[in-house]
């Protein structure tokens, strides 16, 4: 990452910041969900409904943000988001009963997402094609650093100030990047790009029409999906049948995320030997690989200290999939970059709702449950990745 310029550096942490705003808002408010509970006579189940509403604005929020970024430029849609962002969180302060924290929660998503969704297509817009992995990759390095640190911020902040002192945070950091992309994000659309007379659900379609988009969409929604079944049963697989404290509950999710980040930072390095999309296959293979060993380690019931192993193993090729499909899925396209990443986004947050929601329902008490489930999600994403993918020509795709 030495080739990058001054102007490209002060660019990428500002994407980087941007990227960050969504697990920040999503991980920074969880100690103080007893506190909230409290503060808004409820209980933290209800207040855990915030977090879903946030998910669900996100998803929403994305639809309309990427189109506006191809018909205004990236710049100005980025600023209205985060307004909207700033906004809803100074909203958040003054809520007064639960319901209302679910609505502003989810306005807030609104606003967030754009500078998440708008970023991928600055990439494609800014940097040269053979950078664009990298910085792919490093945004997703920011995306596994943020939910590690954002709890202990927050704690931090609940040790000097109330509950709404961690949404008084959210409006200092949404003030912070306004300022940030004011005056240091250029317009990375170029004007002769941007068409004000396209039909947003016709660019929806042809998007969905080129096959690579979709192979590459679709895993890395299960991908996803997988990481969120790792992250939902942790607890059940570290704590309830492994025994462990939770202390070392910590200390796994913290290792396992660090294997993620550095999964992240090895494809930086491995895409100058190995094509993106083959470095896409070898790690669902090792995926797929690792999927059937974890389930007959499960099956036979091997120590946990092993499964808990072979978990690392299993997670460490998400953390390469991440930057690699979206470069895949996202690149091919010019004019209509931001409908494409905005699709790629609500693609990916379904595919993994739906993924999650069907080991939910599958999920009986047993370890080998959990097993069947994540042999299924790398079986779904080999499936997919093996599909013969076609370069088709539509307008804004480049061959």
């Amino acid at each position: 990452m030495r080739t990058f310029t001054l102007t490209q550096w002060v660019v990428i942490i500002i994407l980087a910041l941007l990227t960050a705003l969504e697990p920040l808002s999503i991980d920074l408010y969880l100690p103080g969900f007893i506190q909230i509970a409290d503060s808004l006579g409820t209980n933290v189940s209800a207040v855990q409904i915030s977090l879903s509403t946030f998910l669900g604005g996100f998803a929403i929020g994305q639809l309309f943000l990427g189109p506006l970024a191809d018909r205004f430029g990236r710049k100005k849609p980025i600023l209205l988001s985060l307004v909207i962002f700033i906004v809803a969180s100074v909203a958040c302060l003054y809520v007064r009963t639960i319901e209302q924290l679910w609505v502003v929660r989810f306005v807030q998503a609104i606003g967030g997402c754009g500078g998440v969704v708008i970023s991928r297509a600055v990439v494609t817009d800014y940097f040269d094609k053979t950078k664009t992995l990298q910085i792919f990759a490093l945004l997703a390095l920011i995306m596994g650093i943020a939910p590690i640190v954002a709890p202990s911020i927050g704690n931090g902040i609940l040790q000097l100030a109330s509950w709404k002192g961690l949404f008084g945070a959210l409006v200092v950091l949404g003030v912070s990047l306004f300022l940030f992309t004011s005056f240091g994000l250029p317009e990375t659309c170029k004007e002769r790009s941007i068409n004000r007379d396209s039909n947003v659900f016709k660019n929806y379609w042809e998007i969905l029409k080129v096959r690579k988009f979709l192979v590459y969409s679709l895993l890395a929604g299960i991908v996803n999906g997988a990481l969120m079944i790792y992250v939902a049963n942790g607890p059940f697989l570290i704590m309830e049948k492994g025994g462990f404290s939770t202390n070392i509950f910590t200390l796994v999710f913290s290792i396992n995320a660090l294997g993620l980040m550095f999964a992240s930072f090895l494809t930086t390095i491995l895409q100058k030997y190995i094509p993106t999309n083959k470095l896409a296959k070898q790690a669902v293979l090792f995926m797929f690989a690792i999927s059937i060993v974890l389930l007959v380690m499960m099956y036979v019931q091997v120590d946990m200290v092993f499964i808990l192993v072979a978990l690392f193993f299993y997670v460490f090729p998400i953390g390469i999939l991440f930057p690699t499909t979206t470069e895949l899925a996202i690149t091919p396209f010019t004019d209509n970059a931001g409908t494409a990443s905005a699709l790629f986004g609500s693609i990916q947050l379904a595919v993994a709702f739906i993924c999650s929601l069907v080991s939910s329902i599958m999920n009986d008490g047993t370890v080998v449950m959990v097993g069947i489930a994540f042999l299924l999600c790398s079986a779904l994403a080999f499936i997919a990745v093996f599909c013969r993918v076609d370069a088709k020509q539509v307008k804004g795709v480049k061959a």
